[in-house]
This record gives structure tokens, C-alpha cells and sequence, in this order.
């Protein structure tokens, strides 16, 4: 499956809905006549838009960390949800048992979306302990939630503790953004150090990467390359260039290479 075709899919899904939306919207301004068929119209192009919003975030995740079981389960949480909220919308359905499942796929939906989206950025070292906190508790709100809905509680301490942990997860949303530019600054500030006058003046950077899918690799930063191999000429060991490609006998790359430019096995 090609996730970065199914990305540009729901993103113009998104775009659709989103103009199909607006222009519900001015056309019952106009009209003056904003009924019960135009409330449904507005709640199913939002319906759609919304689970294109989170399973383009599922895909995006997919497609530059692989993490294929998180974000296929965001992306079916998202197809399941949409349909379960235009149905219930068109079909005038009552029953608590149908909104309470179609409530806990739209939770289960936001959640993983939320959770792919702060996983996406390549943090520093130092910064990426935010990233599975912020999972944690994207997890306990969900859940929260969920309970609440199929429990009914009534207990005002249950929801001044999700009103709490709500607060942490804002915190823990605005963070990861936060320590992914602080960590590309330290990046950039950091004195680099070239070689001395006496050496030769072509020193190939060597550069840590991780695959991400077939040739194309991505550095701590979040910088991608494609890499392609080269056939190793004779006077290649004597020159001290060496590397190997996951799946082989290491497990990073080091690489010649500048970004979104070609690199070389060496």
C-alpha cells in the first residue's frame, strides 16, 4: 500500500468536504432557511473531513516512522467513526448503545491521530522522552473518556480529574512541537568543525540515517535522502570511507551525502 498516494487521496477528500462545507454554509446564510437538511448536510462534510484530518495524520505517521499498527488502526478507527456518524445522523437513530459506539471510535480516532502526529517529528536525544509521555496521556484521556460515555458516571472528582489530565495533554501537545525546533537550533548552532589546511579538501560529512522505505532515509533531524549503491571501486578501503545499510551487518548508514540529494553507499 502506497501511504503517501492514500495521504494526497484524503487530503483532497479534505479540501472537497471542507468546500462542499462552506458553501452549505453561505448558501443557507443567503437563503435564510437553516433547517434540519442543512444541519445534516454541514454534519456529514464535517463528519468526512474530520476522519480524512486523522487518517491523513495515521498515513503521514505511517509513511515516515513505518509505524504500521498504530496508524492502520488510526486510519480504520477513522473510516469506522465517519460512516457511524453520517448513519446515525441520516437515519434519526436514538439508540444510546449506537452513539456510544460511534462516540468511542471518534475518541479512539482523535486519540491515535493526536499520538501519530507528536510521534512524527525526530527529536533530539534529550527531547524525546516527551513523545512517549505525551502517548500516555493522550491514552488515559481516551480512555477516560470512553469510560465516562459507557458508564454515565456523574461524579464531579471523575471529571475534574479529566479536566486535569486534558490540561497535561494541551501541554504535552504544545511541547513535542517545541523540542523539535529547540532541537534543530542546538543542530544548527552547533560549531562545525572542517578539516585543517593540510588535509585534502573533499572530506565526504558522515551522517546517521535510518530507512524509512526501500531507498529513502531520514536523518535524527528529520531531513530525508534517497541513497542509491554504488559499485565500490578499487582504491575505496584505502581511503577509510565505510558503511552499511540496514538490514545488512550494521544497523545505521554513513553516508556522503547533502539533503534531498543522492547519496552514496560507501
Amino acid at each position: 500500500m502506497n501511504y503517501t498516494e492514500a495521504r494526497k487521496l484524503l487530503l483532497k477528500v479534505f479540501i472537497g468536504f471542507l468546500s462542499m462545507t462552506a458553501l452549505v454554509a453561505i448558501l443557507s446564510v443567503l437563503s435564510r432557511n437553516f433547517g434540519e437538511p442543512q444541519i445534516k448536510v454541514l454534519a456529514t462534510t464535517f463528519s468526512i473531513a474530520g476522519g480524512s484530518i486523522c487518517a491523513m495524520a495515521c498515513a503521514g505517521f505511517i509513511e515516515r516512522k513505518g509505524g504500521k499498527a498504530v496508524g492502520i488502526v488510526g486510519i480504520l478507527a477513522a473510516s469506522v467513526a465517519a460512516p457511524l456518524v453520517i448513519i446515525g445522523v441520516w437515519g434519526d437513530i436514538h439508540e444510546h448503545e449506537y452513539w456510544k459506539t460511534t462516540e468511542t471510535f471518534i475518541v479512539l480516532s482523535i486519540a491515535l491521530a493526536q499520538v501519530c502526529l507528536l510521534h512524527s517529528p525526530n527529536l533530539a536525544a534529550s527531547y524525546r522522552w516527551t513523545q512517549p509521555v505525551s502517548a500516555i496521556l493522550i491514552g488515559l484521556l481516551a480512555l477516560q473518556i470512553s469510560v465516562a460515555v459507557w458508564g454515565e458516571i456523574k461524579d464531579e472528582g471523575y471529571y475534574r480529574f479529566m479536566a486535569a489530565l486534558s490540561v497535561l495533554v494541551v501541554l504535552a501537545t504544545l511541547v513535542v512541537p517545541i523540542c523539535s525546533r529547540l532541537g534543530a537550533k542546538a543542530d544548527e548552532g552547533r560549531p562545525k568543525q572542517g578539516p585543517d589546511i593540510g588535509e585534502v579538501a573533499h572530506v565526504p560529512e558522515q551522517l546517521v540515517l535510518h530507512r524509512l522505505s526501500g531507498a529513502i532515509f531520514a536523518d535524527q533531524l528529520g531531513r530525508r535522502y534517497e541513497v542509491t549503491e554504488i559499485q565500490a571501486g578499487p582504491g575505496d578501503a584505502a581511503n577509510g570511507g565505510s558503511g552499511t545499510l540496514p538490514g545488512d551487518s550494521g544497523d545505521a548508514d554513513i553516508v556522503s551525502v547533502s539533503p534531498d540529494e543522492k547519496g552514496e553507499r560507501r
